[in-house]
């Protein structure tokens, strides 16, 4: 095998693990957020009807909205890292400074 040829072999490995833990990471977040939710009912029933405190109750409920929200934010992320995605605001910004620097040379 060719030098090229393991580097290349090497890099697809890299690619391919990150792709499985980005994956691993999505299913963890959907079964985590089933739970989540599939619960959220059954605690807020239980805690409505046993607490006289509201604020422990809106508490809770939005603990149980948020962690989906910010933890999806975090999937986004890695999914971008794994995809290798370029926002497009980014690749504008790279293209105008090259533009720059290629007229000021």
């Amino acid at each position: 095998m060719k030098y090229s040829e393991n580097i290349k072999l090497r890099n697809a490995r890299k690619r391919l693990e990150m792709l499985k833990s980005f994956y691993k990471h999505l299913l963890v977040y959907i079964v985590v957020n089933i739970i989540l939710f599939a619960i959220r009912g059954n605690i807020l029933g239980f805690f409505q009807n046993t607490s006289p405190d509201k604020n422990f109750i809106e508490w809770i409920d939005w603990n149980i909205l948020i962690v989906p929200i910010f933890w999806g934010i975090g999937l986004l992320f890695h999914a971008a890292k794994v995809f290798q995605y370029r926002f497009k605001f980014i690749k504008n910004w790279e293209e105008r400074q090259l533009e720059r620097y290629v007229k000021e040379e």
